[in-house]
């Protein structure tokens, strides 16, 4: 066994008696022998950890401590097992987005930002619900890694206060991180888990991240409520194999093989002066809209037909 693994197992074995003993206490409050071997299993509690922490340290490892306080009854193990996973996915997604400085639309984590981000299992808390975890992080002299970062800018984020500065992040990270969050803030909401975690380095608290419940629904409240849309114009070379005129419509099918449907402009007249050929090759002149909401993985695209040109 490791020194590492010998101290998580010392570490699990003292939570188990610190958490027999304050049942003892519970039964027997006033018993001055079970408050004396309470504060020694304490001491001892935080002895194993200070070691463990050194021994990580020196191997390059840092500690994330991710403390769940629940609002009512224990939490369900779909809850823990959920917003666990919801964590680690937003850690890897902003990772990914600063490692690379390409905000990325969609969360497709590759191999090795997965093998770079990954959190193992350190040990639990005694007396509350939470795990610490451990992962590799470079030793910088001077200024902070990529996972640095990545920690900080989530409790940076977590702290947004309306649409403008979601969209902010949006634009520097993609509406992925932005998605990541809202699922990892809504989860702990639905389930009524506060949060407090703490990114260490020995003694060091480096980044804390401490939201209650309503912190929490209000933030994947304003993103819920943010969308963007981007429009552009766009000049194609198509046939026209379709228009209805009540629904103002039409079906363009591009060279590619891609189908383009969407709405006439107002400006469009097709009647019994202005007619249209079909199946027939324009040139066609479309506005196209891209409407983003980052609370799903969906994106709304709409096309409105500005004008068409009869080819020869």
């Amino acid at each position: 066994m490791t020194r590492i693994a010998e101290i998580q197992q010392k570490l699990l074995e003292t939570n188990k008696a610190i958490a027999e003993m304050e049942k003892a206490i519970a039964i027997d409050p006033k018993s001055l022998s079970l408050s004396a071997m309470m504060k020694s299993l304490e001491n001892r509690y935080q002895d194993l950890e200070a070691h463990f922490l050194a021994a990580v340290d020196s191997l390059g490892i840092d500690v994330c401590a991710y403390r769940i306080f629940p609002e009512e009854e224990s939490p369900t193990l779909k809850a823990l097992s959920s917003v666990l996973g919801d964590f680690q996915n937003l850690v890897s997604t902003v990772y990914d987005a600063i490692k690379t400085a390409i905000p990325k639309i969609r969360a497709r984590i590759s191999a090795e930002i997965v093998a770079e981000t990954e959190f193992r299992f350190g040990y639990t808390f005694p007396g509350s619900v939470g795990v610490v975890l451990t992962i590799p992080n470079q030793r910088l002299l001077i200024g902070e890694s990529y996972l640095d970062e990545s920690l900080r800018v989530i409790s940076e984020m977590a702290k947004v206060h309306d649409s403008p500065e979601v969209l902010e992040y949006a634009k520097r990270l993609g509406p992925a991180s932005v998605r990541s969050l809202y699922k990892w803030a809504y989860d702990h909401a639905e389930s009524g888990l506060g949060v407090d975690i703490e990114w260490r380095r020995q003694q060091l608290i480096k980044t804390r991240l401490f939201a209650q419940r309503p912190e929490l629904e209000r933030l994947h409240q304003i993103i819920g409520l943010t969308s963007e849309e981007r429009v552009s114009e766009l000049t194609v070379y198509a046939n026209l194999v379709g228009v209805e005129l009540i629904r103002r419509s039409f079906h363009l099918k591009l060279d590619t093989g891609e189908d383009i449907r969407g709405s006439l402009a107002e400006d469009i007249d097709i009647s019994e002066k202005q007619t249209v050929e079909l199946p027939k090759r324009y040139k066609a002149h479309v506005k196209k809209t891209e409407k983003i909401r980052y609370s799903t993985e969906e994106e709304d695209i709409s096309y409105n037909l500005l004008n068409l040109e009869r080819l020869p």
